[in-house]
Protein backbone atom coordinates (compact mmCIF):
# COMPACT_ATOMS: atom_id res chain seq x y z
CA UNK A 1 0.00 0.00 0.00
CA UNK A 2 1.29 3.09 -0.93
CA UNK A 3 1.04 5.70 1.94
CA UNK A 4 2.10 8.80 0.39
CA UNK A 5 -1.03 8.96 -1.36
CA UNK A 6 -3.25 9.30 1.91
CA UNK A 7 -4.81 12.36 2.54
CA UNK A 8 -5.57 14.03 6.02
CA UNK A 9 -9.69 13.00 6.00
CA UNK A 10 -8.51 9.13 5.42
CA UNK A 11 -5.87 9.64 8.19
CA UNK A 12 -8.77 11.27 10.88
CA UNK A 13 -11.05 8.14 10.04
CA UNK A 14 -8.59 5.76 10.58
CA UNK A 15 -7.51 7.90 13.68
CA UNK A 16 -11.00 7.92 15.11
CA UNK A 17 -11.60 4.13 14.25
CA UNK A 18 -8.41 3.31 16.29
CA UNK A 19 -9.95 5.64 19.03
CA UNK A 20 -13.15 4.05 18.73
CA UNK A 21 -11.69 0.41 19.43
CA UNK A 22 -9.34 1.19 21.83
CA UNK A 23 -12.47 3.00 23.78
CA UNK A 24 -14.50 -0.21 23.31
CA UNK A 25 -11.74 -2.40 24.72
CA UNK A 26 -10.58 -0.66 27.53
CA UNK A 27 -14.58 -0.51 28.81
CA UNK A 28 -14.84 -4.24 28.35
CA UNK A 29 -11.89 -5.04 30.59
CA UNK A 30 -12.57 -7.79 33.07
CA UNK A 31 -11.47 -5.99 36.28
CA UNK A 32 -13.99 -3.66 35.25
CA UNK A 33 -16.34 -5.97 35.34
CA UNK A 34 -15.65 -7.66 38.32
CA UNK A 35 -15.20 -4.84 40.49
CA UNK A 36 -18.28 -3.67 43.00
CA UNK A 37 -16.88 -0.24 43.43
CA UNK A 38 -17.03 2.84 41.21
CA UNK A 39 -13.44 4.68 40.42
CA UNK A 40 -15.18 7.73 42.63
CA UNK A 41 -15.28 4.90 46.05
CA UNK A 42 -12.25 4.40 45.77
CA UNK A 43 -11.04 7.25 45.26
CA UNK A 44 -12.80 8.62 48.56
CA UNK A 45 -11.67 5.23 50.35
CA UNK A 46 -14.83 3.58 50.76
CA UNK A 47 -14.00 -0.50 51.17
CA UNK A 48 -16.59 -2.48 50.46
CA UNK A 49 -15.62 -4.82 53.48
CA UNK A 50 -14.77 -4.37 57.12
CA UNK A 51 -11.34 -4.60 57.88
CA UNK A 52 -10.97 -7.53 60.32
CA UNK A 53 -8.98 -5.91 64.81
CA UNK A 54 -6.06 -7.73 63.25
CA UNK A 55 -5.90 -5.53 60.08
CA UNK A 56 -6.20 -3.01 62.02
CA UNK A 57 -3.43 -3.84 64.36
CA UNK A 58 -1.26 -4.16 61.39
CA UNK A 59 -2.35 -0.77 60.10
CA UNK A 60 -1.84 1.04 62.76
CA UNK A 61 1.67 -0.32 63.95
CA UNK A 62 3.22 0.30 60.12
CA UNK A 63 1.65 3.92 60.74
CA UNK A 64 3.54 4.03 63.80
CA UNK A 65 6.46 3.24 62.77
CA UNK A 66 6.91 5.42 60.15
CA UNK A 67 5.90 8.24 62.00
CA UNK A 68 8.65 7.02 64.76
CA UNK A 69 11.09 6.94 62.07
CA UNK A 70 10.20 10.57 61.31
CA UNK A 71 10.42 11.91 64.21
CA UNK A 72 13.69 10.10 65.43
CA UNK A 73 14.81 11.69 61.91
CA UNK A 74 14.23 14.69 62.95
CA UNK A 75 15.39 14.90 66.41
CA UNK A 76 11.97 15.27 68.43
CA UNK A 77 12.94 12.72 70.58
CA UNK A 78 10.11 13.17 73.28
CA UNK A 79 7.73 12.66 70.18
CA UNK A 80 9.69 8.99 69.27
CA UNK A 81 9.37 8.04 72.78
CA UNK A 82 5.50 8.62 73.53
CA UNK A 83 5.55 6.81 69.76
CA UNK A 84 7.66 3.85 70.48
CA UNK A 85 5.37 2.96 73.82
CA UNK A 86 2.33 3.01 71.54
CA UNK A 87 4.16 0.71 69.65
CA UNK A 88 4.86 -1.40 72.17
CA UNK A 89 0.77 -1.45 72.98
CA UNK A 90 0.10 -2.59 69.53
CA UNK A 91 2.43 -5.28 69.83
CA UNK A 92 1.08 -6.74 72.77
CA UNK A 93 -2.32 -6.15 71.25
CA UNK A 94 -1.24 -7.82 68.27
CA UNK A 95 0.55 -10.72 70.33
CA UNK A 96 -2.51 -11.52 72.58
CA UNK A 97 -5.13 -11.50 69.32
CA UNK A 98 -2.87 -14.25 67.92
CA UNK A 99 -3.22 -16.47 71.42
CA UNK A 100 -7.12 -15.20 71.76
CA UNK A 101 -8.37 -14.56 68.38
CA UNK A 102 -11.09 -12.37 67.85
CA UNK A 103 -11.68 -11.77 71.91
CA UNK A 104 -9.10 -9.21 71.82
CA UNK A 105 -10.02 -5.53 71.69
CA UNK A 106 -8.60 -3.79 68.29
CA UNK A 107 -10.70 -0.94 68.33
CA UNK A 108 -9.28 1.83 67.75
CA UNK A 109 -8.77 3.96 70.36
CA UNK A 110 -5.02 2.75 70.96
Amino acid sequence: MDLDNINDKTIDLITDAVIRKMIYKFKQEEHQLNSPMTIGEIIKGYMPFKETPEEFLLAELARLHTLLALYEGKEEYMKAAIIKRRIEIVENKLNNYGEQGDQTDASPQI
